[in-house]
């Protein structure tokens, strides 16, 4: 019996041992530090350098089990380093921030030849480094590339392994349309999802949930040319507002069926250019902005409609100015007007406009923009996440930009173009032109933190062009499209989710709560055939219901 207790004590010690040294072990979790990369270009490309550190840091930090440490740690022990980082530097570098792990690499960028280096260091010499080297023309293959470094870091020396589950490659006919666009991405998985461990790894999507992830109208025989959504009445409902040529139409969205509010004509000549809706002067009832060109004087005679109880009248009207509400994150909804020239269809400076009682809407304020962008082709935004106001915009080919908030620097551009729109001005010949030139009005860019993670993302239209019609400035023919959702991921806006394949053009989207549920949608005009002097357009309406995504766990 007495030999029975004392291995029974025995056993409970060594039990005892073996919890302790797991607890030791769980509250000591490796420190990686991360030193900025070498860059080396023929041009400014030293946001890249916080980019890549950035994405190495959230791909290897790991709770409880992986510390990156801060940035700050790191810039101090660099300090007195002037020599190039090597092997036996980086150990050193690690010794003295007590790091068990040290990453360090550069990347070298002339022309389109992409070169890319990268280390990681065992501190204490026990394991061997793990090295990367890649070069490729264009920085597509960049991004891939860190995310392989990283994984192989996670599973080689910290045992992190990331197991996904099979991508089914199998069509589905069921999905159609109908399932939510966070579930729709990836031209290169097809009916896959992006996992949340990895952005290398697809998981299978859920199959589609009961109730309306999306809804089409009725068609429209016009061409929708834009379209807005407000409380335009005043009784806490949204309702829809779309334009043609020279129509106004005011809907509501009621148990899933459009109900007509109002139908108001234009003139002969005019022009609709575009439509916003906003409460700018604070009564509780949005506005109705619509930009008219009146065709035959060539000029400008926009106007603003409020409702008064019984109808909507012009509060303004014959106005020299282009409207744009842009709905800015850290302010709501601000109103925008730019003026025309003869025979410039855009005079320099776009304002900030406000209502002043009795005058109508007044500029207070020039907008700082980079000299090329009009008020249609800007938002203003936290867009890289780091607590500081950026412009994005479209240029003229419809690639995205993004400058600095004063438009005095260029921070980043894409390279394949987004947006792509049917809406144009036409300038007339002036003494630099003999001929007269297209002027297309850019599709709208929002900004918003859609799936509720904490971080912005930058919502787009992408119009895909016919056979050809992108060589010409004069013609363009759209097939499809997509609604896009990208994010900052240190190198640029990468792709989150898209809608699938729209057959027909996007001619104007909004998010906001179209069916008046108390949740935000995702809406969109789609023209299918535009009017003529032979025939009318053919356009719909569609919605998509937007929820915080629930990933599939990997």
């Amino acid at each position: 019996m007495m030999l029975n207790r004392r291995k029974t004590g025995i056993l409970l010690l060594i039990l005892v041992i073996i919890l302790l040294s797991g607890v030791s072990s769980a509250v000591e979790p490796k420190r990686v530090a991360i030193i900025p990369f070498k860059i080396n270009s023929d041009r400014d490309l030293s946001f890249l350098r916080d980019g890549i550190g950035d994405m190495l840091s959230s791909r290897l930090s790991w709770k409880d089990r992986v510390i990156v440490l801060e940035k700050e740690a790191v810039q101090d022990a660099l300090s007195s380093v002037s020599a190039s980082i090597n092997e036996k530097l980086a150990t050193e570098i690690g010794n003295s921030l007590h790091a068990d792990y040290v990453v360090f690499g550069s990347l070298t960028v002339f022309g389109n030849s992409v070169s890319l280096d990268a280390t990681i260091v065992d501190v204490s010499g026990k394991k061997p480094p793990i090295t990367i080297f890649n070069q490729s023309h264009g920085m597509d293959e960049v991004i891939p590339k860190i995310n392989e470094f990283a994984m192989e870091i996670n599973r080689k020396v910290f045992g992190r392994i990331l197991v996904s589950k099979k991508v089914s490659n199998q069509p589905s006919s069921s999905r159609g349309m109908y399932v939510h666009p966070d579930r729709l991405i990836d031209e290169s998985a097809t009916n896959s999802e992006l996992s949340e461990v990895n952005p290398s790894f697809v998981v299978t999507p859920p199959k589609k949930r009961a109730g309306g992830l999306f809804w089409k109208s009725r068609k429209f025989k016009t061409y929708i040319k834009g379209m807005a959504l407000g409380d335009v009445d005043g009784d806490k409902k949204t309702e829809i507002v779309f334009i043609s040529e020279n129509r106004i139409y005011i809907y509501r969205n009621t148990k899933r069926r459009l109900s007509k509010i109002r139908e108001i004509s234009g003139g002969t000549y005019d022009s609709f250019i575009s439509v916003d809706v906003a409460d700018i002067n604070g009564n509780e009832k949005a506005e109705i902005f619509v930009t008219n060109l009146h065709k035959r004087q060539n000029t400008l005679s926009s106007f603003v409609l409020e409702w008064n109880g019984s109808d909507f009248i012009p509060i303004c009207k014959d106005e020299k100015w282009y409207y744009r509400t842009i709905d800015i994150p850290a302010r709501g909804q601000v109103l925008f007007g730019q003026r025309r020239g003869i025979p410039d269809v855009f005079l320099p400076g776009v304002y900030e406009l406000a209502w002043r009682s009795g005058r109508g809407y007044e500029p207070v304020e020039k907008v700082k923009l980079p000299p090329d962008l009009n008020v249609y082709s800007f938002n203003l935004g936290d867009i890289m996440n780091k607590g500081e106001e950026m412009i994005v915009a479209f240029d003229e080919a419809d690639y995205l930009k993004i400058f600095n908030r004063s438009g005095s620097e260029e921070e980043w551009k894409s390279d394949k173009y987004y947006g792509g729109s049917l809406n144009y001005l036409e300038q007339k010949p002036n003494m630099t032109s003999h001929e007269s030139k297209y002027i297309y009005i850019p599709q709208r860019i929002f900004i918003k933190d859609i799936d509720n993670d904490g971080k912005n993302e930058v919502i787009i239209v992408k119009n895909y062009y016919g056979t050809g019609s992108r060589l010409f400035t004069r013609f363009r023919k759209f097939t499809s499209s997509e609604i896009q959702s990208l994010s900052w991921d240190g190198l640029g806006l990468a792709l989150n989710w898209k809608t699938r394949k729209i057959h027909g053009y996007v001619s104007d989207y909004a998010i906001a709560d179209f069916d008046n549920d108390g949740k935000e949608e995702l809406i969109a005009t789609v023209v299918t055939k535009t009017s003529s002097i032979f025939s009318k357009g053919n356009s719909s309406i569609i919605s998509y219901d937007l929820f915080e995504p629930q990933r599939n766990k990997v």
